[in-house]
């Protein structure tokens, strides 16, 4: 096998994101968040900020979570041949991992992006306290037993 170095091509930060990810994941779907952390695609991954990288990474992963957990696939069929692409399906499990990669990375680099942290408040009662006036203003006779 070739070491990175020794292909021809230049490996961009496009490719590296993509390879990453275990999904087929259309490109335009990195276009946004490529322009939201201002990285170039077609910068080489050697030049590149590796932090924004990986911010660009974690954004995807929030990108398939959110997005819908089954993705169909398609195929097309033509005299004998035939060719088949796409398609994918989150489990609850496969959701929970992604969630937390992703948010190992938010919570090293950008502590305000982590999401899906459930919020709980609690409320304490002092119990039904009776009143001593009616909504006008007018005292209330108490029963004394």
């Amino acid at each position: 096998m070739e070491a990175v170095s020794e292909v021809g091509k230049t490996y961009t930060v496009e490719d590296y994101i993509l390879a990453k990810v275990k999904f087929e994941v259309p490109v335009d779907a990195l276009y946004p968040i490529f322009v939201d952390r201002e990285i170039e695609a077609k910068t080489p991954m050697m030049d590149s900020d590796r932090a924004k990288v990986r911010l660009a990474y974690a954004d995807l992963l929030k990108w398939m979570i959110l997005g819908p957990s089954k993705v169909n696939n398609t195929s097309d069929t033509d005299n004998g041949w035939t060719h088949s692409s796409g398609g994918y399906q989150l489990s609850s499990d496969d959701i929970k991992d992604l969630k937390n990669e992703a948010n190992a990375i938010y919570k090293e680099l950008e502590p305000s992006s982590v999401f899906g942290r459930k919020t709980t408040f609690k409320m304490n009662s002092g119990g039904i306290k009776h009143s001593n006036m009616d909504l006008v203003g007018n005292p209330l006779p108490h029963i004394i037993r």
